[in-house]
C-alpha cells in the first residue's frame, strides 16, 4: 500500500514538474529585430461572418447590439473557429497574442483549450497538428514558437473562450508571408448553436468538431455558437441570413426545452428559408449517447416532416441529422452525459462532415 502511496505521489510531483516546464516554454521572450510581423488586425482571417465587427476577433458587430438577447452579446466576443492561413518558407512561426488578465479557466477545460492558440501544418493534402500552447496566467501574454517546414500551409486557431487583446505572427526575415490555397467553397458554411458548438469541452481550439469538420471538408466555417443560449429567438435567422453562406446549420435542441421547440422551431426555419430561399439548412437534433433521440428531436423532426409534406418543391433545401448519429452509443464520449469530450468531437467531426458534403456535393 505504501508503495503504491508513494508512486502516486512521484507521478503527481513528475506531472506537476512537467507543467511548470510546459508553462515556461511559452513565456513570452524579449522581441527581436530577426522577424517580419504581421498584426492580425491586418490579415484576412478566416471564420468571420461580419467584416465589421467591434474588433477582428469578435464575432458580432455592433448593429446587433439590442436587438440579439444579451447573453448572445456578451457571448459574441469570444474568437471561437476564428483563424489565419498563410504560406511562408520561414523556418520557424511565431504567434504572439495577449487576453485579459485574470481569467478563471472553466473547470473542464484545459488553459491551451479556453485561452490558447493551435497551430496546424499541411503537409500533403492533409492537415497534421504542430503545436498549441497558453498565455501566461499572470500576464495574460503568450508567445508560441513552431519549427517549420520552409514552404508548408500554416493555420493558427485563435482562442476559442476569449477575445484576444493582441494578435500577432511572425516569420524569419525577408521570407514570404502568403495567403494560404483557395478553399472548396466560396461561401462560408455557418453553424449556428449552443456551448457544444461554441468547442464544448475540447482541450484546444483545433479539437472542437466544427473545426475538425471544416478542415475534412477544406471550408471557411463561421461559429455562431453561444452557450447557454442558441434558442432560436427570430433575431438569430436574421443574423445568420446577413451572412451570404453555403450552407446554415442550426444546431440549438440542448438549449431549447420541449416546449421552445414547439413555439419557435417552425417560425425560425421559416424565417431563415424566407430571407435566404436558396441557401440549403441543416438542422440538427442535439447530439446524445443514446440510442434513441431526445424528446425536443421528436418535436423537432416532426416539424421537419411537416415542411417536407407541405410543399417538396419549396423545402427540397431542408435537410435533417439525428442526435444518434452525433456520437457513439458510449457513455465515455461525454464529460457529463451532454458535452462531448475530445473522443466525442472526435467523432462527430467526420459525421458532420459526411452530412454537409451530401448536402453540397463536396
Amino acid at each position: 500500500m505504501r508503495r503504491r502511496t508513494v508512486a502516486k505521489a512521484l507521478l503527481a510531483c513528475a506531472l506537476f514538474a512537467s507543467s511548470i516546464a510546459l508553462a515556461a516554454r511559452h513565456v513570452p521572450k524579449a522581441v527581436t529585430e530577426n522577424y517580419d510581423w504581421r498584426d492580425g488586425a491586418t490579415l484576412a482571417l478566416e471564420g468571420r461572418g461580419f467584416p465589421n465587427s467591434s474588433t477582428p476577433y469578435d464575432r458580432l458587430p455592433e448593429k446587433w447590439k439590442g436587438v440579439v438577447p444579451p447573453s448572445v452579446w456578451n457571448l459574441s466576443h469570444t474568437s471561437i473557429d476564428i483563424n489565419a492561413r498563410f504560406v511562408t518558407d520561414s523556418d520557424e512561426v511565431v504567434v504572439r497574442w495577449e487576453v485579459a488578465k485574470g481569467y478563471r479557466p472553466h473547470p473542464q477545460i484545459t488553459l491551451n483549450g479556453t485561452q490558447g492558440v493551435d497551430v496546424y501544418k499541411r503537409v500533403g493534402g492533409a492537415w497534421e497538428h504542430t503545436l498549441a500552447g497558453a498565455p501566461d496566467v499572470e500576464t495574460g501574454i503568450g508567445e508560441l514558437r513552431v519549427p517549420w517546414t520552409p514552404g508548408a500551409e500554416c493555420l493558427v486557431y485563435l482562442p476559442m473562450r476569449v477575445t484576444p487583446q493582441a494578435f500577432s505572427i511572425g516569420v524569419k526575415k525577408g521570407c514570404r508571408f502568403d495567403p494560404g490555397h483557395a478553399h472548396r467553397l466560396a461561401k462560408p458554411v455557418v453553424h449556428y448553436g449552443t456551448s457544444i458548438v461554441h468547442g464544448g469541452r475540447a482541450d484546444r481550439a483545433g479539437l472542437t468538431f466544427t473545426s475538425i469538420m471544416a478542415r475534412e471538408l477544406d471550408v471557411d466555417l463561421v461559429n455562431l455558437g453561444f452557450p447557454g443560449n442558441g434558442r432560436m429567438e427570430l433575431s438569430l435567422a436574421d443574423v445568420l441570413a446577413e451572412i451570404d453562406a453555403a450552407l446554415y446549420i442550426v444546431d440549438c435542441e440542448w438549449n431549447m426545452t420541449v416546449k421552445m421547440v414547439e413555439e419557435r422551431y417552425e417560425p425560425f426555419v421559416r424565417k431563415l428559408e424566407e430571407l435566404r430561399p436558396e441557401t440549403p439548412i441543416l438542422l440538427c437534433g442535439g447530439c446524445t449517447e443514446k440510442a434513441v433521440p431526445r424528446q425536443q428531436e421528436v418535436v423537432s423532426r416532426k416539424v421537419f416532416d411537416k415542411l417536407k409534406a407541405e410543399d417538396p418543391a419549396k423545402w427540397a433545401n431542408l435537410h435533417f441529422l439525428s442526435g444518434v448519429e452525433q456520437l457513439p452509443n458510449n457513455s465515455d464520449c461525454t464529460t457529463d452525459h451532454c458535452h462531448p469530450n475530445v473522443y466525442g468531437f472526435m467523432y462527430m467531426g467526420p459525421v458532420y462532415a459526411k452530412a454537409v458534403r451530401n448536402i453540397l456535393g463536396l
